[in-house]
């Protein structure tokens, strides 16, 4: 990764600039959700409120397909 310095108007903070910066890359694929809380230096929990917030989905299946994998994954019916 690149240390990138750049300036940001006064109300916005750093955690502001760096959580607009990994959300722009994830949702150009550039990044998964754990490199994006990584490049936001928070937790993938918080990315993820984050990510709600502003109506970008975290993952790109279904609430259904999602019920199948953890079934799949964790061998419950």
């Amino acid at each position: 990764m690149k240390i990138l310095k750049i300036k940001v108007p006064e109300p916005l903070t750093d955690r502001d600039a760096r959580i607009a910066v990994a959300i722009e890359a994830f949702t150009r694929n550039l990044a998964s959700t754990g490199m994006a809380a990584e490049i936001a230096e928070i937790p993938l929990q918080e990315l993820l409120v984050e990510l709600k917030k502003r109506g970008v989905p975290a993952y790109s299946y279904t609430d259904e397909e999602a019920k199948e994998e953890l079934k799949y994954v964790h061998n419950i019916s």
